[in-house]
């Protein structure tokens, strides 16, 4: 009888053991479904931004290559967070749409997304004796080409993401800016789905006595059917780079 119930309390006992596996096999199965299919996702995000930058690499971008490995060197964790950065339209528009009072010279920091996302405001200038404008005889009689620009670049976890730059061009004789030579912009953006464009770039002396060289041009920022315009203005005199700004048009 004893034989029997111990018999009878051991099959009870592997059916319920059983039934327990049962219900957690399936649930640990989905688990590692979830698991892989999240990663196989992550991978396809991160093969697909790879990718975009191959195809701006191959049409001769040579910062679109140095932005390449900068990704290409992240850990899987910051490669996640640099593409959930990237593909946050709410941080992208902030980026696009922030107004800026006029810079100083030099480097100036502003950090966005706890310290993962650095924007940047560099300004610099000079002289620049290898103008093709700047002839030995314009030399000997007191003129200089001098330069100044204003660049204004975001960076995701150490990585340049885009990048805009306006410059001016022009002769100096003393303290006195005689002449402007046409200015330039120049631009780069890694953000899919995005584009920067910008209006001719018009060059003019201010009038005394500020008398600076000025260059400056309206960028537009096209993103996911909206679009945003930021004028971008340099200034400069004997000394070099005067001031900058990038703000709301």
């Amino acid at each position: 009888m004893r034989s029997a119930i111990r018999k009878g309390l051991t099959t009870t006992a592997g059916v319920a053991l059983a039934g327990i596996a049962l219900a957690v096999l399936p649930g640990s199965a989905q688990a590692d479904d979830g698991s892989a299919s999240q990663a196989a996702s992550q991978a396809a995000r991160v093969a697909k931004y790879q990718a975009y930058l191959a195809m701006k690499s191959a049409q001769g971008d040579e910062q679109a290559k140095e932005t390449a490995q900068g990704f290409s060197a992240l850990s899987a964790a910051q490669k996640t967070r640099f593409l959930d950065l990237l593909e946050d339209r709410t941080l992208i528009k902030q980026l696009f749409d922030g107004a800026e009072t006029a810079a100083a010279a030099g480097i100036t920091r502003t950090e966005l997304a706890g310290g993962d996302v650095v924007v940047e405001r560099e300004s610099t200038g000079g002289g620049d004796d290898s103008s093709t404008n700047s002839t030995a005889a314009l030399r000997a009689s007191g003129y200089r080409d001098m330069w100044a620009s204003y660049s204004y670049t975001d960076k995701f976890l150490g990585v340049r993401v885009s990048r805009v730059t306006v410059r001016t061009n022009y002769q100096v004789k003393g303290k006195d800016t005689t002449k402007v030579y046409p200015g330039s912009a120049s631009h780069y953006l890694y953000v899919p789905g995005c584009d920067f464009s910008h209006s001719p770039v018009k060059e003019w002396i201010s009038s005394p006595p500020a008398d600076n060289a000025q260059s400056e041009t309206v960028w537009t920022a096209s993103c996911w059917g909206s679009a945003w315009d930021k004028r971008e203005r340099v200034w400069g005199d004997y000394r070099g780079f005067v001031g900058g700004y990038l703000k709301d048009e």
